[in-house]
């Protein structure tokens, strides 16, 4: 395929790309992003009359068009983020005014988020602060209360405690703070539901509305006999809301290489759109029959993406069918990839944090896969018979639908389900099945003409599903667990993705120079990569409750030193070292009991005081002094006698103590770090 034939594809491309530099701050006011803009539009208008007389000059133009064109993504960004919002509260609430007082606060709920055990959360589109009108999102968190679930744009108004998200506590750690950011979400609020005043369901939101739709049919399906398990599934395929999905079963579905058939995507608005242009096409025969059969198509598409709650991938596959159904019913040619281009360009100018969306960047790297090495494949075997057609058509699909996401997928989860062929291929053709019977057995619930024979067909196919998930999750020995992927051997591995994905059958001479020069780059990063984690070296002090625990990493062994004996498998497992083992390469990780002294560096030592403070007091000046376990200590004696250049409180400590160490350390100049509050301590390299 020649790219250079699609400038739809070339357009929307530089447009992300312009989308993708606005997020990097490089300190200017919003009125100069402006006046470049405004700059670049008028050379672009320049250069576009210029060509006309002088046809020569057509590369400038060119040039030109695509810098205005990458300028207005840039832009679009920059109105999108908070700092360039003039009333949002970001950047008029300091951390120390929320975290000596509670606020006061009104807003719109947005949606209901995830929750946990203790705590029920919320997305909250804030109004007020403190009486002062704001704009903004916040994460709302209310302490669990039978009946404290808040539908979709209630206005909510009330005081909790404000805090901003926190960097993780330990090196290697989910980022939540980052995640969050990605939801244009800088802060929480903590607040219990007896201080709330909740005024139900202000106005008129589609989110709101679909909601209220999804309430009502989990109503009318808990009439039924349905398990937990069977409904929450029914609610993932069909309504898009996979948040009260079992952990475990989850868990199965990733093992097995199947868990997008829980995201509503591509697949799923496929299938509604195939229906109702079954169901539509009477309408041709009349006059403007097309206009109505498109018209009713769309709201179709956009009433299931209403009734999924709108999620990255729901509005992905919405607005890439809708441009195909619009094709279709004028008859016009369309390309998959201009319209997938498209499709992105319409939801970054809407909300350009889905860039770094994971779901979003898995489902379009899925989608590009599948329509340009799908039929690349797809050419490699011609089968003679139905079956065997079906299965070579299914693994063409899901061999390049896995091809595409493997690179991000590796990244992210550091896991690669080895018979997701196996599952695909026992799986999908049923999908279809279990999609279009969940569609009925849901319309006759509504109506009470539900019987329990199709109930209970219904609810074995489920079961079915399940088992078959669960039996291929068992097989652990082919998932690979905790593979090494950096972001180097990211980066390389998509450049070599898509010199496969522009690859030219007219140009194999460059074509193939490409590839073979991207594989060789892939190979050189992983090596180097490996080289360095071979030779890498680490000493940290972890932050955990109640405990005391440092590491020191040589290559690929790490010595854990902590007082509490514990068991090395169920050690790996905590969620702290899981990550940090997985993301540094560790293979094997010993255990011991901590020493008084660990020599850092040949010039500097780190003491360790536990609850028995006992310390040399003559020629001994250690660079560092751990205090754990909160030992009876004279503290401002002890910072006389070894005068040491930094001092660390870890998670043993108690607060009380850490805060009066701190103060003291203050007050003649060393550096103090509390774990509780600034995280693990990484000592520096030398």
């Amino acid at each position: 395929m020649k790219y250079s034939n699609l400038p739809v594809l070339q357009i929307c491309t530089v447009f992300l790309l312009g989308s993708w530099i606005g997020f990097f701050e490089i300190g200017q006011d919003f009125s100069l992003y402006i006046t470049l803009n405004l700059v670049i539009f008028l050379l672009f208008l320049i250069s576009f009359f210029v060509v006309k007389r002088f046809p020569g000059t057509k590369l400038m133009f060119t040039a030109f068009s695509l810098l205005f064109l990458m300028s207005i993504g840039f832009l679009n960004t920059k109105i999108h983020l908070p700092k360039h919002q003039d009333s949002h509260y970001s950047r008029f609430i300091t951390i120390d005014s929320t975290l000596q007082n509670p606020v006061i606060f009104q807003g719109r709920i947005i949606k209901a988020l995830k929750s946990n055990a203790f705590k029920d959360t919320f997305e909250l589109q804030i109004q007020s602060i403190n009486s002062k009108p704001y704009e903004g999102k916040v994460l709302l968190q209310i302490f669990k209360r039978l009946g404290s679930n808040l539908p979709a744009n209630a206005v909510v108004s009330g005081f909790g405690q404000m805090q901003l998200f926190k960097n993780p506590q330990n090196p290697q750690q989910f980022n939540y703070k980052n995640y969050m950011a990605t939801q244009q979400m800088s802060h929480f609020i903590s607040a219990k539901y007896n201080s709330l005043l909740i005024e139900k369901e202000v106005g008129f939101s589609f989110l709101a509305f679909g909601e209220k739709i999804r309430s009502t049919i989990q109503i009318s399906l808990q009439k039924h006999d349905f398990s937990k398990a069977q409904l929450d599934i029914i609610q993932a395929l069909l309504l898009g809301q996979k948040q009260d999905i079992d952990p475990e079963t989850y868990d199965q579905f990733s093992k097995a290489g199947v868990v997008h058939i829980l995201a509503v995507s591509g697949l799923h608005v496929g299938i509604i759109l195939i229906i109702l242009q079954f169901v539509t096409k009477g309408l041709l025969s009349f006059r403007y029959g097309r206009v109505l059969r498109n018209s009713l198509v769309l709201i179709g598409i956009w009433g299931f993406a209403t009734l999924a709650g709108y999620t990255p991938s729901v509005l992905r596959a919405a607005v890439m069918f809708s441009f195909l159904s619009i094709a279709l019913n004028y008859r016009r040619k369309t390309s998959a990839i201009n319209t997938l281009a498209l499709s992105a360009v319409f939801l970054i100018m809407i909300n350009p944090y889905l860039l770094f969306q994971v779901g979003f960047q898995l489902s379009y790297m899925a989608v590009i896969s599948i329509v340009i090495l799908q039929p690349r494949l797809s050419k490699l075997y011609s089968p003679r018979y139905y079956l065997d057609r079906k299965v070579w058509d299914i693994s063409c699909v899901t061999i390049t639908a896995q091809l595409g996401v493997l690179p991000l997928s590796l990244y992210y989860f550091h896991q690669f389900p080895g018979l997701f062929l196996v599952s695909n291929l026992i799986i999908l053709p049923g999908l279809g099945i279990l999609l279009g019977g969940g569609i009925i057995i849901i319309a006759l619930s509504l109506f009470n003409l539900l019987p329990e024979t199709l109930v209970t067909l219904y609810a074995s196919s489920l079961d079915a599903l399940l088992w078959v998930v669960d039996w291929i999750a068992s097989q652990e020995s082919l998932i690979i667990n905790d593979i090494y992927f950096t972001k180097a051997i990211l980066i390389s591995s998509l450049v070599l993705f898509f010199s496969l994905i522009l690859w030219d059958s007219k140009q194999k001479l460059r074509s193939y120079f490409i590839l073979n020069l991207s594989l060789v780059v892939l190979l050189l990063f992983i090596y180097m990569e490996n080289r360095d984690q071979i030779q890498q070296k680490e000493i940290v002090i972890f932050q955990t409750y109640r405990d005391s625990q440092l590491g020191i990493l040589i290559g690929s062994h790490l010595t854990l030193f902590s007082d509490q004996p514990q068991d090395i498998e169920s050690l790996e497992l905590t969620y702290h070292l899981k990550n940090y083992k997985t993301l540094k390469g560790i293979k094997h990780i010993g255990f011991s009991e901590f020493k008084s002294s660990y020599k850092i560096n040949p010039s500097e030592i780190l003491f360790i005081l536990d609850s028995i403070p006992a310390y040399p007091k003559e020629n001994f000046e250690p660079t560092y002094i751990l205090l754990k376990d909160s030992p009876d200590l004279n503290f401002d004696r002890l910072l006389q006698d070894l005068r040491p250049k930094q001092v660390i409180a870890d998670g043993s400590n108690y607060k009380t103590d850490i805060e009066r160490w701190r103060n003291s350390a203050q007050l003649v100049g060393i550096h103090f770090h509390s774990t509780w509050e600034d995280g693990a301590y990484i000592f520096p390299k030398d």
